[in-house]
């Protein structure tokens, strides 16, 4: 997801913010015209340009993108410990390539050439399930894989003969022209998107789509300022948000874990697992819960990425900086 996982007010927060903090994510992880660029090329010279396109503008990322290949490299370095200059570069260029995949990807939806992509599902009945109970559900998932892309296969869940809404929370961080831009390219999303730019309404409305029963999409891997608790992932601390936890321990909403992963050319596994049930105990206890919760979520992250290690693209300091590796 282009977003974040939805913020609580700072005085929810598990853990105030240290001196040494990661530097905030502004939503521009890419360019809405280079997007545009990609989509044109699918849509005029057919999927096999658009691809090959990718291997020189990964190259320019690598040479070009410090900010993003910094993080890349420091990921890299923190998954593959002990890796040597050439090979550290290689996976470098071999993820942005693999951000680029993902990205045009894409346009087999937004095109409407979605059925000419072929989805393993792996434990989606699970969704169907607590769709049916007449509750609201929040999946919880990351920038793991193509999660854009699945969100299209998510409009087909039926309760009482109606389709239910998904929505998704979103960082909205491209300009306003860039946004009409590729709404004209794309057309109508099946889902609706909340925006998380403004935490506090972001969480109102989060709260306000599950009571109605509704479908809410979350990720769990990137923070904006406030409300996160540091537990170990890839060997050090690192900031996770406590936005989609306490949203479902105080509606009652359960929370399924799901990812979208690239498998091939047209290839994808869809994975979710859950239900689960967060709930608050002694108020003494709450950071703790937090933490054991957000740990969970933590630990099956790092079970993907020793399957898919280059498609996480999360391309922000993840850790702190002081305890980063080649900064």
């Amino acid at each position: 997801m282009s977003g974040t996982a939805t913020e609580v007010p700072p005085s929810a927060s598990a853990e105030a913010p240290t001196q040494s903090r990661p530097k905030e994510w502004d939503g521009k992880t890419r360019t809405g015209f280079g997007i545009l660029i990609f989509f044109w090329t699918f849509k005029t010279l057919g999927p096999r340009f658009a691809y090959l396109l990718l291997y020189p503008v990964a190259f320019y990322y690598v040479i070009f993108n410090q900010k993003n290949g910094r993080a890349s490299r420091d990921y890299l370095r923190r998954r593959y410990p002990g890796i040597g200059f050439f090979s550290l570069w290689w996976k470098n260029y071999r993820h942005f390539l693999s951000f680029g995949r993902v990205l045009v990807d894409r346009a087999y939806a937004f095109t409407g050439m979605l059925g000419d992509v072929k989805f393993e599902r792996d434990g989606h009945e699970v969704i169907e399930e607590v769709v049916a109970g007449g509750k609201g559900v929040i999946l919880l998932s990351a920038h793991l894989g193509n999660w854009e892309l699945a969100a299209y296969c998510l409009g087909g869940y039926m309760r009482g003969g109606k389709q239910v809404p998904v929505n998704a929370v979103m960082f909205k961080g491209e300009s306003e022209k860039v946004e009409k831009q590729l709404s004209k390219t794309s057309g109508e999303r099946p889902f609706n998107i909340i925006a998380s730019n403004d935490s506090l309404q972001a969480s109102i409305e989060c709260k306000d789509a599950l009571e109605r029963g509704e479908i809410v999409a979350i990720h769990g891997d990137r923070i904006l300022g406030s409300g996160g608790i540091k537990v170990p992932f890839l060997g050090a601390e690192a900031k996770f948000p406590i936005g989609p936890f306490v949203l479902a321990a105080s509606t009652g909403a359960p929370v399924v874990f799901t990812f979208a992963n690239r498998l091939g050319v047209r290839h994808y596994a869809l994975m979710a697992r859950g239900p689960h049930y967060f709930q608050f105990g002694d108020r003494k206890k709450r950071n703790e819960d937090i933490r054991k919760w957000v740990q969970m979520y933590s630990g099956l992250l790092e079970e993907l990425l020793q399957k898919y290690p280059l498609q996480w693209h999360n391309f922000y300091p993840f850790w702190d900086t002081e305890e980063g590796t080649g900064w």
